[in-house]
């Protein structure tokens, strides 16, 4: 049956696939796959050059990075993003929505998501290897240990309204055995230390990684308050992740 013949949008079909902290070689084969057989190419501001590199030639490559603090409203820029990923859906082409990371986890795939689901658009996610496990595996941190973590948390340093993380769900993680991952939580570490009481300032480890996956990749572990004096006196570049522990 020809649809186009009916009058009827004949839809392309979306991919919003993760492409992992970086390295090209740390994509999955089905993301690598999606991006071979794109049309159009929506891609963020930490995709990495090997990754871009296999962007294929004859793919629109539309660059949508977001930058915290950049002075654009982000709501305004994500519905763009969606209008963009609609308008190239409906002329029947496969889009491809490349995000840095894992697509669901402190992304906005959730958002892209929803907005497909509303306008009836076929879609599927391509997970990524996220920042907290690949930081993981490139400098040994471990995630869980039966000799001192049963369990593995991932927290933001902020909230979308802009308030601070819990600083009680975070002693009540951290005194239960738990592993706490902070994404974008460099800018609030100071505001954790001074909201803790004495002891918990001395038994928390830190462990702070920056932009790992790149060529300029950091490790830098001590006790918090280290950490937070390291980070006052020379701000950690980001994107970074700090990994805490209780010791004591």
């Amino acid at each position: 049956m020809d649809l186009q013949n009916l009058g009827m949008e004949q839809l392309g079909k979306v991919y919003i696939v993760g492409a992992g902290p970086g390295p090209a070689d740390l994509l999955t084969v089905k993301a690598h796959n999606c991006i071979k057989e794109a049309d159009v190419i929506l891609y963020d501001a930490l995709i990495s050059r090997d990754v871009r590199a296999l962007f294929p030639e004859n793919a629109e490559l539309i660059f949508v990075g977001k930058r915290a603090g950049d002075g654009v409203d982000v709501t305004e820029r994500q519905n763009s993003i969606h209008q963009k990923i609609e308008k190239y859906a409906k002329q029947g082409k496969v889009v491809v929505r490349v995000k840095s990371g894992d697509p669901m986890i402190f992304s906005r795939g959730a958002e892209e998501t929803s907005f497909l689901e509303e306008k009836n658009i076929s879609f599927e996610l391509v997970p990524g290897i996220s920042a907290f496990n690949a930081a993981s595996a490139e400098f040994g941190i471990p995630l869980t240990d039966r000799r001192g973590s049963n369990s593995l948390h991932l927290l933001s340093g902020r909230d979308v309204a802009g308030k601070l993380l819990s600083v009680k769900q975070l002693v009540s993680i951290l005194e239960n055995r738990g592993t706490a991952v902070i994404y974008m939580g460099t800018k609030v570490l100071e505001e954790i230390y001074e909201a803790l009481d004495t002891v918990h300032r001395e038994c928390i480890q830190a462990t702070i990684v920056s932009r790992s996956g790149r060529w300029d990749a950091q490790k830098v572990k001590g006790t918090l308050e280290e950490m937070v004096a390291l980070n006052s006196e020379t701000p950690v570049k980001t994107p970074a992740l700090i990994y805490l522990r209780m010791e004591c």
